[in-house]
């Protein structure tokens, strides 16, 4: 793929109980149910409207300061569900106008970001503990199905070194 210019870029701070959409993608909070012994939420119901249909669960357990990005899938529906650390989850048209969005995650703000088929994503885990992510995806992982950028070749013009304002 040829070098991707990023031409807009604009932070969310994933906040409990808020939702949003931006490119595409859809950030749904978690209904969580606490009491003196912890929580409960539901990630996934047969009567959610806009649901993944799983094609396979996994998780991914990624070290502070790593970055994983970017990739993008030409069918698959991924589910991102954060469940630990903090995550600077981004998202990236690979078609003008190339605009980008970097979504803030710390524990608290409990709940899912579902991205279409065809939106580049990933992540940089930040502050000094490793993190946790549980992923849901509409197919079964193959090679043919995905694209990918290298974040620090492929991609100019994102700021990595941008925080938002107010912090995360």
């Amino acid at each position: 793929m040829e070098l991707i210019q990023v031409k807009s870029h604009r932070h969310v701070v994933a906040r409990p109980g808020e939702g949003f959409s931006a490119l595409g993608a859809v950030w749904t909070p978690l209904r969580v149910h606490a009491d003196e012994r912890g929580w409960f939420a539901e990630i996934w119901r047969t009567d959610q409207p806009g649901r993944v249909e799983p094609g396979q669960i996994s998780v991914s357990k990624t070290l502070p300061g790593v970055t994983k990005a970017f990739h993008f899938h030409r069918k698959q529906v991924d589910l991102f569900i954060p469940m630990t650390g903090a995550f600077r989850i981004v998202l990236l048209q690979t078609q003008p106008p190339c605009e980008a969005l970097s979504i803030w995650w710390q524990e608290g703000a409990e709940g899912t970001l579902r991205i279409p088929a065809g939106l580049a994503h990933g992540y940089r885990v930040e502050g000094t503990s490793e993190a946790k992510m549980v992923y849901l995806t509409s197919e079964t992982y193959t090679p043919q199905d995905e694209g990918r950028l290298e974040w620090d070749r492929q991609v100019k013009g994102f700021p990595w070194d941008e925080r938002p304002p107010g912090g995360a």
